[in-house]
């Protein structure tokens, strides 16, 4: 899958073996973590922001999924395209939804609150301006500013593996 030498699922040891572990019998290893394996300490540390995100407080699977799902479909990042799309099924959004999120039209599934999120991360992956009012908004939605940065930061941080996984794919 790579072309530099990385710790495949069934082969891994340690502490690759262990974070890998999480993902066993739910769902595949994902290819970026498998990638980060290369250097394990990367690999450590990508699992704890994951374990950052899988305990967020107010950014719930769904909406990460969905802010995954966007910059993916930003970069044409596949490996993270389909999982994405695959857990946002599973989490019960219909075809509409996942059609509106593509076109970035507010999903039925989310709030007001949770699409006007995903309105600002978009804005992010665009690498436009982010406003005042827009901030103001999101916080008059109740939204904390570490929740709308913690959102853009997950989808910034797939368009860096989105290239990582590009350079180093086979």
């Amino acid at each position: 899958m790579f072309i530099l030498d990385y710790q495949k699922p069934g082969q891994a040891t340690d502490g690759v073996a262990s974070i890998y572990s999480h993902f066993l019998g739910r769902s595949e290893v994902p290819a970026p973590l498998q990638l980060l394996s290369v250097s394990p300490e990367m690999l450590g540390l990508q699992f704890e922001q994951i374990r950052y995100f899988m305990g967020h407080e107010r950014l719930n699977f769904p909406m990460l999924a969905a802010i995954r799902f966007l910059a993916a479909s930003q970069v044409c990042f596949d490996h993270c395209l389909i999982l994405n799309r695959t857990w946002l099924t599973k989490s019960g959004l219909s075809a509409q939804d996942m059609d509106n999120l593509s076109n970035g039209e507010p999903v039925e599934a989310f709030s007001d609150a949770e699409n006007a999120l995903l309105h600002v991360v978009r804005k992010v992956l665009a690498k436009e301006d982010v406003h005042e009012r827009d901030v103001a908004a999101l916080r008059g939605l109740g939204w904390e500013d570490s929740d709308i940065l913690d959102a853009c930061a997950q989808g910034t941080a797939i368009i860096g593996m989105s290239y990582l996984i590009k350079a180093f794919e086979k």
